[in-house]
């Protein structure tokens, strides 16, 4: 099969690789054969193949090298382990895995799978997976956020029109929050057609000056965390939570021994500092979690939630793919078709 790989960290021109004759892998008893139809580029992918986590995500049972990139899959189950009961050949899944998803075929647990929204193609169902479960873990499994608790609740979430922020904004409003959002001028008109109720254009307001009094800030960008805090209500039971942390740019700086003492540190300094205001304070990191994408489909199937997709290429175009993701411009997705449906 055809594999995206990497054998040095380095420019997408650089290290990018096709692989032709890439072993297909073989699932365990738990675990789906897929054939993906269509995965995406995320910013993570760009930062792993430049060297981002190279020291907390090095493989202990291997050589390094190589890396095979990707981490949204949308496909058809080619087969099943012994054990699956709930999947056949031939059902379409959608899913996000940690690496590998870049590939004409990937192995998937089934606790991390559900079946793709009937209402959405492959390369749309692409765009969701993985920013749809990174938002689930910052925003349900840490803030406690549910549709039965968040109507009502003052939602900031920054950099509106990227990938993140496109699912985030669509999420809360369907679980009934007020969501004010942040971006540049050329994507204001989008933001709000996905529902954002307050939109602060960057190149024309400081955030910092016009939003207050907010129960959950949503951290996407790496130089925001205080003017973000400084929005939240105080003695309110606040909660910010960030998925931009410095704990890998530690152990990428430090070792992995000395690197998750520095950030287990610093976190729980801005815990306890955020303690003193009334509010809570998170860090956190994207989980497979094919529960959560089951209840992702129904909202997706409701059409309260939509994918965006900017751009869409194929596998052979992956460099100028990652190279598109890296400008910044982007809005919502850049989606890669790896084979017809």
């Amino acid at each position: 099969m055809r594999a995206v790989e990497i054998n040095k960290y380095g420019a997408a021109r650089d290290v990018i690789e096709i692989r032709e004759n890439a072993s297909k892998p073989t699932p365990n008893d738990d675990q789906l054969l897929v054939r993906v139809i269509a995965s995406s580029v995320n910013p993570i992918d760009c930062a792993v193949r430049s060297g981002y986590g190279r020291e907390l995500f090095k493989r202990q049972d291997g050589p390094e090298f190589p890396i095979r990139l990707g981490r949204d899959i949308s496909g058809r189950v080619e087969a099943v382990g012994k054990n699956v009961q709930h999947y056949k050949p031939g059902d379409e899944i959608w899913a996000a895995t940690l690496s590998g998803a870049t590939a004409d075929y990937a192995v998937v647990d089934t606790r991390d799978a559900a079946f793709k929204p009937r209402n959405l193609s492959f390369e749309q169902a692409a765009a969701l997976p993985y920013v749809a479960l990174t938002t689930w873990s910052a925003l349900v499994d840490h803030v406690g956020l549910s549709p039965e608790n968040t109507a009502g609740k003052r939602v900031i979430i920054p950099r509106g029109a990227g990938g993140v922020g496109c699912f985030a904004i669509q999420l809360m409003k369907a679980w009934g929050a007020e969501v004010a959002t942040i971006c540049s001028t050329r994507n204001v008109d989008l933001v709000k057609s996905l529902g954002a109720d307050t939109v602060v254009d960057y190149k024309k307001t400081d955030f910092g000056e016009v939003l207050h009094d907010y129960d959950v800030a949503y951290d996407t960008s790496f130089d925001t965390e205080e003017k973000l805090l400084a929005t939240l209500k105080k003695n309110a039971n606040a909660s910010y939570v960030s998925i931009v942390t410095p704990k890998i740019h530690f152990v990428d700086e430090f070792g992995v021994k000395e690197g998750l003492e520095r950030a287990d540190a610093l976190f729980k300094s801005l815990v306890a500092e955020q303690r003193f205001f009334g509010r809570s304070y998170y860090w956190s990191f994207m989980q497979p979690n094919g529960h959560a994408l089951a209840t992702i489909a129904a909202l997706v199937e409701d059409e309260k939630i939509n994918p965006v997709i900017d751009r869409v290429y194929s596998m052979d175009e992956l460099v100028e793919a990652h190279e598109y993701c890296e400008s910044k411009q982007a809005q919502g997705k850049i989606i890669v078709k790896i084979s017809d449906a």
